[in-house]
C-alpha cells in the first residue's frame, strides 16, 4: 500500500508541474475472460503541453471484486499532427497486489473534436513488453465530456482491452482546465 500512495504522489506531483488540466474517471470494469474478475478503477490524469509535445500522466488503481488490487502510472509525450496525436511512453506496474512489478513502454494515437457543446475523443495505446513474460495489453478507448463551466467538464467513456488482459469498461468523472 506504502508504494501506491507514494506513486500516485510523485505521478501528480509530476503530473501538475505542467498541467493544462487534470482529471479524475471512475470505470467499471468487466472481465471479459471466464474465471476473470471484475473491478472498479480509479483514473487520475493529468495533461498539458511542455515545448511543444502534449504530456500525459496516468495513475490507475483498480480494486477487483475478490479482493486484491493492481495499480500502474504512466507517462507519454506526443505530438499534434492534424486531427491526431501519436504518442510514446513509459509505464510501471506493480502487478496484483504488488507480487511481480514490471516496467513496459507505449505507443499510441489519440484525437478529438468538437461535436456542438459536446468534445468527443478516442484513441488506442498498446504496451511495449522488452519481457516476453509480462502481459501484453491494447486498449482503444472512446468519449465526450461536456463543459458545465469554462474550466470544469464532465466526462463518460468507455475502453476495451485485449491480447493478454481482456476487459470492457465504462465510466465517468470530472475534468479541471487551469
Amino acid at each position: 500500500m506504502k508504494k501506491t500512495i507514494l506513486s500516485i504522489a510523485m505521478a501528480i506531483g509530476f503530473g501538475t508541474a505542467q498541467a493544462g488540466w487534470i482529471s479524475y474517471d471512475l470505470d467499471h470494469v468487466k472481465a471479459d475472460a471466464k474465471g476473470g474478475s471484475d473491478s472498479q478503477a480509479h483514473y487520475i490524469r493529468a495533461g498539458g503541453s511542455v515545448a511543444g509535445f502534449n504530456t500525459m500522466m496516468q495513475a490507475r488503481t483498480a480494486s477487483f471484486d475478490g479482493g486484491g488490487m493492481v495499480h500502474s502510472v504512466e507517462l507519454t509525450a506526443g505530438k499534434q499532427l492534424g486531427p491526431v496525436s501519436p504518442f510514446v511512453g513509459v509505464g510501471h506496474d506493480l502487478g496484483f497486489n504488488g507480487s511481480k512489478s514490471f516496467q513496459y513502454g507505449l505507443i499510441g494515437v489519440s484525437g478529438g473534436m468538437p461535436i456542438g457543446k459536446l468534445s468527443a475523443y478516442g484513441g488506442a495505446k498498446t504496451r511495449v513488453n522488452w519481457d516476453d513474460h509480462n502481459p501484453k495489453q491494447t486498449v482503444t478507448f472512446v468519449g465526450v465530456s461536456l463543459p458545465i463551466t469554462k474550466v470544469l467538464s464532465a466526462n463518460v467513456g468507455a475502453s476495451k482491452s485485449t491480447q493478454d488482459i481482456k476487459e470492457t469498461a465504462y465510466g465517468a468523472g470530472i475534468r479541471v482546465t487551469f
